[in-house]
């Protein structure tokens, strides 16, 4: 055994550094679980901890001389260690003291070095000691993230959070695992000062101001403030509150006053500089504030703060234009950004109204004017000027493109397509400026349903830029669109590698739904859901998806906030669903029922509020549900089938068989029924209405659909009627289809019937060397041997063989074709 290896070290003396890799061992294997394991780990510990002595003995020799080596032979006796405290209360005393230093407390080491003392390892004592610790813990919470993290890796708190309910108040466990969870930490690093201070209690003020302010309690927020300040004013988390208290209060002058104290300490600290813009800003002192978020910008290369900060500088200082541009390259770079969209909204509508109460060359404006236009939802306007401008004189290219697109907004394709086509003749020698104009003609042609003509647009643009997204999504859409799913995914996937769009995600979560991959078509709405949360269908999609994965909670939540939203209310039949495969069978069918009450003409709500009841065993109940969808829509095929179903699993044969006639006569190419009557007709040995039935059958269905199972049947019918030579026909055809073992019985009874015996006794050997546990072809495997060994002769003709009745009611194979689902969804 190597010692070393199972420790996951390498040889060393460090006594130190032997005990941690012993307890990080430890952690990954429970003596409980593997106590084989566990003493082989605790065995290499003491040797390695023997060889360690060895290694640093020998390392000891090497540097002293003979009279210290006798010296250290022969050491004077130490001082006893006390005995009488028990390792909890050692451990639990030093947590104290360790925890009572303020720069010890938040340091992490200080606290792995607690954790590796020797003395606290033992199993016996070590649940025990975090026991304890927590219950310190819950009433001295004040520590950074990194060593609550340390701690609870070492003693598990947060995986058996549920077993600590037991122990400890159910209020004060929760408060403290959001420790753990907060995204948000408060800062350790400049708590103390030259006087020291109850930092506890500073702690506890800061803490308070800071949820305060989270949930806007500005009165709670001054109090704990004020408190804070008294002890510490320079800290700078405290600072930052304080800052933000006085914005919220909108007071920028006072929160400039502490921001300048702040920055004062920690220059180089963005927040400080971002709340200081945003402070110059309020203030109305743009230019000042412009100069913080360029410095911020950096600092913080691409912060959506400093950018956004910059372009409504630049508004506020009038610089309209380069607002505008500020404005839109931030909504490139944050498409997700709702609050820079309508503002550049906003500013465009503001231009726009501005340039068409101008005076000046109303050619020269035109495209700026069409654009602002475009920008503001003013479509039909921009459609106005710009044939207003035609009349004058010829559209440019840039013109025709920007009418094309005006016009596909309204859904005037075809007189777009015109515009673009234009367009595109006119930039036929501009081959970059071209490609806009065909993504756009392609997106028009995909809302004509070209989709081939669309894609020919968009292999142009891709042959001169491969990776435009735009174009790639575009391409996937047209895919999609067609059902083309795994070829859409392709080029989506690609898109998304380049850029991030909202819309990509839908279409990508689009495919991965129609493909029923809900794991990773959830994954998308939720993004895009994240993106706007307006998005009624994304919602319900999404809940689908937590549907189709077992996650009901999170689908009754997703489809409740579509219903919410204004998604159609037959989603509560899909809610009910959700709380039916949870286990609660009662408020599905409450749920049901409902639906079915308030829209008393659906016959769907019937059918899904039978299936609950059909999902249930609760087969009656199911047929009553049927059968009233049946009495509203008697055309419709689902409804007719569901009741033959259930008067089949019911064993009313009777009823089932008339159903069953009247299914086949309104749905004469659906096979199902037609099979099943058949069977009936045989169980209830109607023989030529079993052959007509199946002619019926024959005639109505295409052979490469129809089931194997008639030739079975067929052959059956044929036997029973005694025409032998046709049932044998169609019984060795089902044979070859793979329905030997029902069908080899009744080809053999024929190959007799027409005196074939050697032919029968083969097939009957064949049959039980393959399956020999069959007692009715044992029984006539025998009668035809006694018969080939006997010489029956009367008037020179041999006797027939007596072979055993034939079943009465043979149990007859079902018809597999249309399985039902549990459930119907949409």
């Amino acid at each position: 055994m190597n010692i070393w290896a199972t420790l996951g070290i390498e040889p060393t003396s460090e006594v130190k550094a032997i005990k941690r890799a012993y307890a990080r061992r430890l952690k990954e294997c429970h003596p409980e679980e593997d106590p084989e394991n566990f003493q082989q780990i605790r065995r290499s510990y003491e040797s390695a901890l023997e060889e360690a002595k060895e290694l640093a003995e020998r390392d000891i020799r090497a540097q002293l001389s003979d009279s210290e080596l006798e010296q250290l032979r022969s050491p004077e006796p130490s001082a006893a260690r006390p005995g009488d405290e028990s390792p909890i209360t050692v451990f639990l005393r030093r947590c104290e003291e360790l925890y009572a230093d303020i720069s010890r407390r938040v340091d992490p080491e200080e606290w792995q070095a607690l954790l590796d003392d020797e003395l606290f390892w033992p199993i016996e004592i070590r649940e025990r000691i975090g026991d304890e610790l927590f219950g310190f813990l819950l009433k001295h919470s004040f520590l950074p993230k990194k060593v609550l993290n340390l701690l609870d890796g070492h003693f598990e708190w947060t995986m058996r959070e549920r077993r600590l309910y037991e122990d400890y108040d159910k209020a004060e466990i929760t408060l403290f695992m959001e420790r753990f969870s907060s995204f948000w930490e408060l800062r350790y690093d400049s708590l103390w000062t030259d006087e020291p201070y109850d930092y506890d209690a500073f702690l506890r003020f800061r803490e308070q101001a800071h949820y305060a302010l989270v949930v806007n309690d500005l009165d709670l927020a001054e109090k704990a403030l004020k408190g804070a300040a008294l002890l510490n004013n320079r800290e700078p988390d405290c600072l930052r509150l304080i800052a933000l208290f006085y914005m919220r209060k909108n007071q920028p002058d006072s929160a400039l006053q502490v921001l300048e104290q702040w920055l004062k300490d920690e220059p180089d600290e963005p927040e400080a500089r971002l709340m200081r813009a945003d402070a110059l800003l309020r203030r109305e002192n743009p230019e000042s504030a412009l100069a913080d978020y360029r410095e911020l910008l950096e600092l913080l290369p691409g912060s959506i703060h400093a950018l956004s900060g910059i372009a409504a500088c630049k508004e506020a200082l009038g610089q309209l234009w380069e607002a505008k541009k500020a404005y839109e390259d931030l909504c490139a770079r944050y498409p997700e950004d709702l609050d820079a969209q309508i503002r550049l909204l906003v500013l465009n509508d503001k231009l726009a109204n501005e340039l068409t109460e101008g005076d000046g060359d109303a050619l020269a404006g035109a495209r700026t004017l069409a654009e602002l236009y475009l920008d503001t939802g003013r479509e039909a306007e921009c459609v106005a000027l710009l044939l207003e401008t035609e009349q004058g004189q010829p559209l440019s290219a840039e013109l025709n493109f920007l009418l094309g697109k005006a016009l596909g907004k309204l859904e005037r394709y075809t007189e777009s397509e015109e515009r673009l086509n234009r367009a595109v003749n006119q930039t036929e020698s501009e081959p970059l400026k071209q490609s806009d104009v065909l993504k756009l003609r392609g997106l028009i042609r995909i809302a004509l349903d070209r989709f081939e003509e669309a894609r020919d647009d968009l292999k142009r643009v891709l042959l001169f830029q491969p990776s435009d997204p735009e174009a790639l999504y575009r391409f996937g859409e047209s895919l999609r669109m067609e059902g083309r799913y795994e070829e859409a995914l392709q080029l989506l996937n690609h898109a998304l590698e380049l850029s991030s769009h909202w819309y990509y995600h839908s279409a990508r979560g689009d495919c991965f739904y129609s493909l029923r991959r809900y794991p990773e078509a959830l994954l998308d709405y939720l993004r895009v859901i994240q993106y706007d949360r307006g998005l009624t269908e994304a919602w319900f999609r999404a809940g689908y998806c937590f549907l189709r994965i077992g996650d009901y909670a999170h689908a009754v939540e997703y489809f409740g906030e579509a219903m919410g939203r204004g998604f159609p209310e037959a989603i509560l039949l899909l809610i009910a669903e959700a709380h039916f495969r949870a286990g609660d069978f009662k408020l599905a069918a409450e749920l049901a029922d409902r639906y079915n009450r308030e829209r008393p003409n659906d016959y769907y709500g019937r059918i899904v509020e039978g299936d609950l009841y059909r999902a249930s065993d609760q087969a009656a109940e199911a047929l009553e549900r049927y059968r009233s969808a049946a009495l509203l829509a008697p055309t419709e095929y689902l409804p007719l089938r569901l009741v033959a179903e259930m008067l089949l699993r019911l064993d009313r044969a009777e009823e089932a068989e008339l159903e069953l006639a009247v299914l086949a006569e309104r749905h004469p190419h659906r096979g199902w029924a037609h099979l099943q009557r058949i069977r009936l007709l045989i169980e209830a040995r109607r023989w030529r209405d079993a052959e007509t039935a199946i002619v019926r059958y024959t005639e109505q269905i295409e052979p490469k659909e129809q089931d194997p199972l008639v030739l079975f049947y067929g052959g059956y019918i044929l036997f029973r009627l005694e025409q032998h030579e046709q049932a044998i026909e169609f019984l060795e055809a089902a044979c070859k289809v793979g329905l030997e073992r029902e069908s080899e019985e009744y080809l053999i009874r024929c190959l007799a019937a027409l005196g074939r015996y050697d032919q029968a006794e083969a097939l009957a050997s064949q049959a039980l060397a393959a399956d020999a546990a069959r007692p009715m072809l044992v029984e006539i495997g025998q009668a035809l041997e006694r018969h080939s060994t006997r010489k029956w002769k009367l008037l020179r003709r041999s006797r027939e063989a007596e072979l055993p009745e034939v079943e009465a009611r043979p149990v007859l194979p079902e018809p597999e074709g249309e399985r039902l689902p549990d459930i119907h969804g949409f």
